[in-house]
């Protein structure tokens, strides 16, 4: 059984499990998911969900952990070496191409933590944007080491910055309905923050 942790290995059925949940939430966000409406796509009764997932947080928490693998999986494929405009349009677009294609859904899961005010759900979501925010403060940090941006930058700052403009072309996906594409603006994005950090 997970037991909020989720880089404890999962089972096949597990993973099944998930796939259904993260379905069901696309379709009816975090309010449309609970126990029995997965166990009903999985077509046993809501009784055997816990036999996987001990409660909602449970499950929940073991969703954000498979957002965070298919964002450290995007992550892994940009290479460290480029310089920061060739780095960043690897890294970025290929990130918001994922986040569109899971439909914002780490907002959705941020708004859940804070309504229900779940502390181990934000917990998780705190892991994992502080994940977000090391990577690109991490890239930042060796590039001003090779005099690639400005000697002036702040790395974390500017790694929230980005990160903040990622969360906002997120949110305006969700509040259009899916009608504005998260991945539509890119190459301006790009440019915007890359003008602040060059040299």
């Amino acid at each position: 059984m997970i037991t909020n942790s989720p880089e404890v290995g999962m089972s096949k059925r597990q993973e099944e499990i998930l796939n259904q949940a993260m379905d069901l939430m696309i379709a009816e966000g975090i309010k449309g998911l609970t126990m029995k409406k997965v166990a009903d796509r999985m077509k046993f009764t809501e009784p055997a969900m816990y036999r996987h997932f001990k409660d909602k947080q449970d499950l929940v928490v073991a969703l954000i952990g498979r957002i965070r693998e298919g964002y450290e999986a995007v992550v892994s494929k940009a290479d460290r070496s480029l310089a920061p405009k060739e780095y960043f349009r690897e890294l970025l677009c290929p990130l918001l191409e994922y986040l569109e294609k899971v439909r914002g859904v780490t907002i959705l899961f941020l708004s859940e933590s804070t309504y229900s005010h779940d502390d181990v759900v934000r917990k998780a979501l705190l892991a994992f944007y502080s994940g977000m925010i090391w990577h690109v403060a991490e890239y930042l940090k060796e590039a001003r080491e090779r005099g690639q941006v400005r000697g002036d930058i702040d790395e974390e700052a500017g790694a929230v910055i980005l990160v903040g403009m990622v969360q906002s072309l997120t949110i305006r996906y969700l509040l259009s309905g899916g009608e504005l594409r998260i991945n539509e603006k890119c190459d301006e994005i790009l440019n915007i923050f890359l003008q602040g950090v060059l040299v």
